[in-house]
């Protein structure tokens, strides 16, 4: 049984249908993951169905769809809410998983960013992280700042996921992480085709000298959930075609 969760059901209900193609249960749920209550109601509700045993935290949102405020609301914000309203409706031996980004990596984190990550609880958090995005004069520099934005709210989803192995453990249950480099979804066909250039560039250092498939990410996504990842826990799972190394380690 899955249920689906996000904020466009049209989607949601076209991913159904493919389910009930392939004869699997499944439920839908609009939720806003920004909002906090509406993020415990969709737990609540996939409690009352039966035994949570995996949660995949995809949502998220990057600077070619959205604005800087939405990018921390959702991507770190988001992160917050759903590990939060989760954690008790995991059954024991379960798993979460929180999908970053190979953009965590390409900032270093921060002694400002590290307060500010330590906040997640605090009712100034968005506001803090939103400071240190910066602001913008131009169009230009709202680009930047979002990029900046981008990568900061990809790197708290690596540190918040790392900051609850040990709480999610005493339940027997695992928490970790992926970070996906260029994959074919429908948001980054966006940049390709709205920004080729970006898009061309992002390509010549990955040394797999192609874009990641859906059905890779699903399938690693898969494996981490099985007994066989059983030891796999409070790591972030760089899958980026080697493009992480192709831009910071000098190759042979």
């Amino acid at each position: 049984m899955i249920v689906l969760a996000g904020r466009n059901f049209a989607k949601m209900e076209a991913a159904k249908a493919e389910l009930d193609e392939l004869g699997v249960e499944s439920y839908l749920c609009k939720t806003d993951i920004a909002d906090r209550a509406q993020v415990q109601a969709l737990a609540d509700y996939a409690a009352s169905l039966g035994d949570v045993t995996q949660v995949i935290h995809t949502s998220g949102v990057s600077p070619s769809d959205t604005a800087t405020e939405n990018i921390i609301k959702i991507n770190a914000v988001g992160t917050v809410n759903m590990v939060e309203a989760f954690y008790p409706a995991l059954t024991e031996g379960g798993v979460m998983i929180n999908f970053s980004s190979v953009a965590a990596y390409t900032m270093p984190q921060t002694d400002e960013w590290t307060q500010a990550f330590e906040a997640w609880n605090e009712p100034d958090f968005y506001d803090r992280l939103l400071a240190l995005a910066g602001e913008a004069e131009d169009e230009e520099g709202e680009f930047f700042r979002a990029g900046l934005a981008y990568a900061m709210s990809k790197k708290f989803v690596i540190y918040f996921t790392q900051k609850n192995v040990a709480r999610f453990a005493e339940k027997h249950c695992r928490i970790l992480s992926i970070s996906p480099g260029c994959y074919l979804t429908p948001m980054h066909q966006k940049l390709i085709d709205n920004q080729p250039e970006t898009a061309e560039n992002q390509l010549e250092p990955i040394p797999a000298g192609r874009w990641g498939h859906p059905y890779e990410m699903g399938a690693l996504t898969v494996f981490l959930c099985s007994f066989g990842a059983g030891y796999i826990n409070g790591v972030d799972i760089l899958a980026d075609g080697g493009q992480n190394a192709g831009i910071f380690v000098p190759q042979i």
